[in-house]
């Protein structure tokens, strides 16, 4: 609820504002009921709750008929009275005049009330006067507190249809040449019938209509394109068994080679064979010639 309370405070403290010119230090008119009914539920000090409530700065005011009457209503409102002592009091012309509280405060209002008043009262049939003055804000006590009174039907009405006229052209503007002379070539009748231009029919695509030629050579050039990417293709096939029989040869002659190498090893091998049983040979038929001597010149 508190802080539903606040909301709609704001968007009717803007709506003021927007609308009627309200601004702070916010100018406050006390009745003497408002003060009275703060004193009886101990609420506190009046200029601090509108304070808290709006959430600027407030100067409050009373009258001295306001003041004359908490007088005449005797020692139950002699409390009320000492609070509004507190307060400057504003000139609201009444001096000599005996007026009730009520109509001094709505007095203040006027039709439009150009000094942007917030009016706090507990009487209804007060309330309901200020809430008719376009601008007209209403404060009023409760058990919760202090609370702001919503825009009546009729200041938004109101609002609408200033609104409206400010849509409207001003007389200077009424007077201008340039509206005189639309407006006279509005009023004049129009007879003839406005005229409409119709589409013609539309020719074939000119890309279509281009010389046969032209499509021709653009043939031969593809052609010939594509005729030498076969010849590449081509010669590139022919190059890739070459380049693949490559390999192949050299290990078909890798093969012829090695028994070559081999016969020509094994050759030379037998050779070295035959010169070692030539020598051993040899060696023997020196060493038996040699003991043979040495033997027959031990018999003899």
């Amino acid at each position: 609820m508190r802080r539903k309370k606040h909301k709609n405070t704001r968007r009717t403290l803007r709506f003021y504002r927007i609308q009627f010119g309200h601004r702070p230090p916010y100018k406050v008119l006390l009745d003497g009921n408002f003060a009275h009914a703060l004193e009886a539920m101990k609420k506190g000090e009046s200029k601090d709750l509108i304070e808290r409530l709006l959430g600027d700065t407030v100067k409050c005011y009373t009258t001295h008929c306001v003041q004359r009457e908490l007088k005449k209503l005797g020692k139950e409102y002699a409390g009320a009275r000492q609070l509004l002592k507190r307060y400057p009091l504003h000139k609201c012309g009444h001096d000599e005049e005996h007026c009730s509280a009520a109509d001094c405060l709505a007095a203040q209002l006027g039709d439009k009330n150009e000094e942007h008043f917030f009016v706090a009262t507990q009487d209804k049939v007060l309330h309901r006067r200020c809430m008719s003055v376009p601008g007209g804000a209403v404060l009023f006590a409760s058990i919760n507190g202090v609370h702001l009174e919503t825009p009546s039907a009729l200041q938004k009405q109101r609002v609408k249809l200033e609104e409206q006229r400010n849509l409207l052209p001003s007389q200077a503007e009424l007077h201008s040449v340039a509206l005189q002379v639309d407006g006279a070539t509005q009023q004049q009748p129009t007879t003839e019938r406005p005229s409409f231009r119709r589409k013609k029919a539309k020719g074939p695509n000119p890309l279509s209509l281009l010389p046969k030629k032209r499509k021709e050579l653009a043939a031969a050039v593809r052609d010939a394109g594509s005729g030498k990417q076969k010849q590449q293709q081509q010669q590139q096939q022919q190059q890739q068994p070459a380049q693949a029989a490559q390999p192949k040869l050299q290990q078909q002659q890798q093969p012829a080679k090695q028994p070559q190498q081999q016969q020509a090893h094994k050759d030379g091998e037998q050779q070295q064979g035959v010169k070692r049983k030539r020598q051993r040979r040899r060696g023997k038929a020196s060493g038996g010639d040699g003991g043979g001597g040495v033997d027959g010149g031990g018999s003899d």
